[in-house]
Formats: C-alpha cells, structure tokens, sequence
C-alpha cells in the first residue's frame, strides 16, 4: 500500500512548540508518515508503536536522523570510538548488558540511594528556600539528577561543571538543524567526554569505590569475559546522559501541569497518595523523550504503509502517549487514569529506559519535598512557557515559581 503524505513539516519550531495537534493530525491521516526527502517513516499510534517494540526481528535498534554527519563520523574514528553504545544493542547481546547495569537503577536497586537523594534535594532546597521566587529548572531541576548521576556512576563532584557541559553538548544533535561545523563541535566535545571517562576508569581499576564505574571495571560480560574499555566508556557515557537531561524535564514539565491545572496543586498536596499516579501521568502527557529511531531490517508493512527494508522508523512516544485509542480525553490531566502506567514515556519492553527506576523515585522524592518545605506554590507571572526547539527532546526553556518564604521550612 502507499502511504498518504499530508503537508506536515515537524522541524518547523512552531510545531515542535506544541506538538499535541500535529500528533493527532498525524493519527488521524497518516499514522506512517514518511518524513519528506528521506526514508524515515514517523510512528504516531499507540498500536503500531507497540508492534514496532514487539517485533524487534523486524525493527531492531539502529542509527537515527542524528547519527549521520560523516564530519562528526571522522572526529570519533580518529581521536574517539562511535556513539552507538552496547546499552542500544539488540538481542541476545542486549540482554547481558543490560544484566550489568540494571541492578543499580531498576526500583529495587534504586532504594539504596535514598539517604543520598534525600540529602541533595536538601541542599539545592536550602539554596533557595528564604527567596520566595526562583527559575526552579536552573535552582533545582537540572542540578539535582546531575549530581545525583555524577555521585552514582562515581564521577568526582568537583568535575560537574564540565560533565554538564558535555552532556549538553551530547543531545544538541536531537535538536536538528546543526550546521557542519556545530556537527564537528559536538562530536569534538564528546571525544573530550570519552577522554575523561577512559582517565576517571584507570583511577577506580587502581583504587575503586562503591559505584558503577568501579563494578564496570571488573564486570564480565556473560560471565565469560571482562568489558574492553571502549564497552565501559559507551556504557558509561549513556548512562550519564540519560541519567540527567530528562530528569531534568521530568520535574520541570510537572510542577508547570501541577501549578497550571486548577485546584491540582491543593489536591496533590492534601492528598500524598496522589504524588504517584500524578508523575505518571505527567511523564504521560509531556514526555522528555518524544520517540527514539528503529531499523526495518526486512520489507514490511505497518499501518497500511510499505516499509522496505534499510529504511528508518522513529517511534514517536509522545504521540503514542496521546493517543485516544488508548487514554481517553488524552489531554486531559486524569490522577485516576486506570492504565497510566501504560504510557511510553521510558519506552516499554527490552529496551526500556535503564535509569527509569530511579529516575521515578528522584521525581517521588523531589516533588514531596518542594510540597513540604515552599509552602503556597504557584506560577510566576514572568514565565512564558516555551520550549527548547528540538525533534526528540522536549523541554520548558525556564519556570519560575513564587511560595511563601514567611513559612518555608
């Protein structure tokens, strides 16, 4: 069958602004969308993205839209090693590395840095906690998982700074529209990255500690043999990333839904049992990740459309998170959604997010904490509300916030 192709341009900044009303168009004619002048097809329903996760002999991991720039390709093969990590491999391989580093991240894993999440969350709040007005993305939002992911893979403190830097530089691919040159640039800064990684590996081999860097260090892939340092440095180098940037948006996106919808703020905070299915579906409703890329490895169809084999699908996340077919009134925020924990926004399946355990009790955690000691929330009226140009990330560019300082805790 061929594929309708509807007039839809989605690097237009516009539509990356608000991208609810294209996703719906997109569902509604023409949820295969071949993205014009390349052979990327868009995925936008709820059902054909889980076909896509589900068949992974059909659609198995592979390069996207960012991974194409041959300057950037040359920066890594002379002074670096390429981006594409284990972590995004497929099956069996994905399996045992997954073993390696699920442990420390899935929910159960996650409990043993409590204390640890408790005491940052204290400190940034401490920061600010007298001001009664704050850009709670900048005072809180970012520098919280940074540092919590810094602490966790075994990166010392003093080094945040450039960690940030890097991992900034890393996801400005996903924004599209890089010149040749910016291409190079980043590529150039995630070398450095690589650098720093293989130089932090050497030191926990000669004197580990209890982190991620130093388990890896040891660790034996399938139990048979040790990771090279090229496997460590990729592990190491996306979980740092993914340990951080959307956390960040997390938090941000829903204290906005939390201070925007009214009456949802006193509900939340009376009722703490709600914290939970809120920060679902918040992940729901603005997802950090809108979709990741796929390989078709073999002429298919989905959806009604003809895929031939080496083409690209990028399962979009987000629109599949709106999709009515699967939550009703999708735009709706709903804590008494009953099949919330459905949403895509860590993916589902093999592939899922392998931070996504602590990642939601770093949200938990946050939110019950800025309930507790900024009484009074609500919305600046200085704010904007406007979003980071980008095809695969979706952030607020700032949110400011005003409480009661007269009765901070």
């Amino acid at each position: 069958m061929s594929e309708l192709q509807p007039t839809i341009d989605l690097f237009d900044p516009h539509v990356q602004e608000d991208w609810f009303p294209t996703y719906r168009r997109l569902q509604e004619e023409a949820p295969v969308f071949r993205i014009p002048g390349t052979n990327t097809y868009v995925v936008s329903r709820y059902a054909d993205v889980m076909r896509v996760l589900r068949h992974q002999h059909l659609f198995p991991s592979g390069t996207g839209l960012t991974n194409r720039h041959s300057g950037a390709a040359a920066v890594y093969e002379r002074r670096g090693w390429d981006r594409q990590a284990p972590l995004s491999t497929n099956p069996p391989e994905h399996r045992d590395y997954r073993r390696l580093v699920d442990h420390h991240f899935d929910a159960a894993g996650s409990e043993r840095y409590r204390d640890l999440i408790e005491a940052v969350i204290d400190d940034l709040i401490d920061d600010f906690v007298d001001q009664g007005a704050v850009d709670v993305m900048d005072a809180f939002a970012l520098p919280f998982p940074v540092r919590m992911i810094t602490r966790i893979l075994g990166f010392p403190d003093a080094d945040i700074d450039r960690l940030k830097a890097w991992s900034s530089a890393w996801v400005l691919p996903f924004a599209g529209g890089l010149s040749d040159e910016q291409h190079v640039w980043v590529a150039e800064q995630v070398v450095e990255f690589q650098a720093y990684i293989q130089e932090q590996l050497d030191k926990k081999r000669a004197d580990p500690g209890n982190d991620v860097l130093s388990d890896l260090a040891t660790a034996r892939f399938a139990d048979e043999r040790p990771l090279t340092d090229p496997e460590i440095i990729s592990i190491i180098d996306h979980l740092y990333i993914g340990g951080n940037e959307t956390t960040t948006f997390a938090i941000t996106s829903a204290l906005w839904i939390l201070l925007r919808e009214p009456g949802l703020y006193e509900r939340v905070l009376d009722d703490r049992s709600l914290v939970t299915p809120f920060l679902e579906e918040s992940l729901r409703l603005e997802s950090p990740t809108q979709g990741l890329f796929r390989r078709v490895a073999e002429d298919t169809e989905l959806g009604g459309v003809d895929l031939p084999a080496g083409s690209t699908v990028h399962i979009r996340y987000a629109a599949a998170n709106r999709d009515p077919e699967m939550f009703p009134d999708p735009d709706r925020v709903d804590v008494e959604r009953p099949n919330v924990l459905r949403h895509m926004a860590f993916s589902l399946g093999e592939h899922h997010c392998p931070g996504e355990g602590l990642s939601r009790l770093e949200q938990r955690m946050a939110l019950n904490s800025i309930l507790d000691r900024l009484p009074g929330l609500r919305l600046a009226d200085d704010n904007d509300f406007t979003h980071a140009p980008g095809f695969v990330l979706r952030s607020l560019n700032r949110l400011n916030v005003e409480w009661d300082p007269d009765r901070s805790t």
